[in-house]
C-alpha cells in the first residue's frame, strides 16, 4: 500500500508539472526582419521646403499626391520605390549602431536622390521618422509614417 502511495504521488507531480504546451514565448523581430517584412504606404506626412512653403499629406484625403508612394526594402540592401505609376530602384543602409538612422538613395533619373532617415521607430504596425534630403536647388524636412501596404 505504501508503494501504491508513493506511485500516486509521483505521478500526480508529474502530471502537475507538465508544462503548458499553449504558453508560447512571443518571437521578436530584429529591425531589419520589421523593415524588410513589408512594404511600407505614406500614410502621413509633413513636409517643410526650403523656399518656404509646406504640404501636408494624409492618406484618404482627396487631392492628395501621396497616395501611390510606398517603399519595398529588401533582405540585401536594394528596395523599391513606388510612386506614380513608377517604380525605381533603392539603395539603403543604416548609419548607426542603434539603427536608428539610414540613408536610401533612389534611382531616379537623371540623378539619384539621397534620402537621410533619422529617428527611426518601427513595429509591425507603422514605420515612424523623420528624413531630410536636396534636390533641384530645394531643400525639405519631413515628418512620416507609413503602415504596411
Amino acid at each position: 500500500m505504501k508503494f501504491l502511495s508513493v506511485l500516486l504521488l509521483f505521478l500526480f507531480a508529474v502530471v502537475s508539472c507538465k508544462k503548458d504546451e499553449n504558453n508560447t514565448t512571443p518571437v521578436v523581430k530584429t529591425i531589419e526582419e520589421l523593415l524588410t517584412g513589408k512594404t511600407w504606404k505614406a500614410d502621413e506626412i509633413r513636409v517643410q521646403l526650403s523656399n518656404n512653403t509646406t504640404q501636408y499629406y494624409k492618406r484618404g484625403v482627396s487631392g492628395n499626391t501621396y497616395d501611390t508612394d510606398s517603399l519595398k526594402f529588401s533582405t540585401n540592401n536594394t528596395g523599391t520605390y513606388y510612386f506614380s505609376g513608377s517604380s525605381y530602384a533603392t539603395t539603403w543602409n543604416f548609419t548607426d549602431a542603434a539603427k536608428t538612422k539610414m540613408t536610401v538613395i533612389i534611382n531616379q533619373p537623371p540623378t539619384p536622390i539621397t534620402v537621410y532617415l533619422e529617428n527611426i521607430q518601427i513595429t509591425e504596425t507603422f514605420f515612424k521618422y523623420a528624413q531630410y534630403s536636396s534636390a533641384g536647388g530645394i531643400s525639405y524636412l519631413a515628418s512620416c509614417t507609413r503602415l504596411p501596404n
